[in-house]
């Protein structure tokens, strides 16, 4: 098996998992993120437990807020486990900024692929109009129009992205290792 189809596997198994976590348990910022943890073993089970629940509120454009999209937030947080290899006390400003480029360089990328990084404009494309999803009849309406399918597919969307990227860092950091 060649290595490039070895990575679309691994990358059609990150999209298929956020997507289905998604359809399945909801809240994008979680599925996207949850994806990416499990298929690149990051933290501990406690860690990701507490990752996952701190990134719940993010789903729903932040908050249920329609603002910038869950998945792409879930997608950043798997991008600065990967690329950020310091802890809080021990970075500095040359891994920050890298860290940070990257980020920038993933939503760029997001924007690019899905039209839109805000909640509200995704939604009013791919549904025909934005939901507010706090209110219950706006609720209901949201889930009859399909939006668990739509969302999936871009909660897997970002997910896949984001592991497009990680693997990128992963590989030059073993290139980074394998020439000190």
């Amino acid at each position: 098996m060649s290595e490039v189809s070895s990575r679309e596997e691994f990358l059609d198994k990150v999209e298929k998992s956020a997507s289905k976590c998604e359809r399945e348990v909801h809240g994008c910022g979680r599925c996207a993120l949850s994806a990416l943890m499990e298929h690149f073993d990051l933290g501990d089970q406690a860690g990701k437990e507490l990752a996952l629940m701190g990134i719940l509120p993010m789903s729903g454009g932040i908050a249920q807020t329609r603002n910038t999209c869950g998945a792409l937030l879930g997608g950043l947080m798997g991008i600065g486990m990967v690329s950020f290899p310091a802890g809080l006390d021990q970075s500095n400003m040359d891994e920050i900024r890298r860290s940070m480029q990257i980020g920038a360089r993933y939503y760029r990328k997001f924007e690019e692929e899905i039209g839109h990084s805000r909640c509200f404009d995704i939604r009013a494309v791919g549904l025909g109009r934005c939901y507010d999803t706090g209110d219950p009849d706006e609720y209901r309406k949201f889930v009859e129009a399909g939006a668990y399918d739509f969302c999936s597919g871009i909660c897997g969307k970002a997910a896949r992205l984001a592991a497009e990227f990680m693997l990128d860092i992963q590989e030059e950091q073993k290139k980074a290792t394998a020439s000190s």
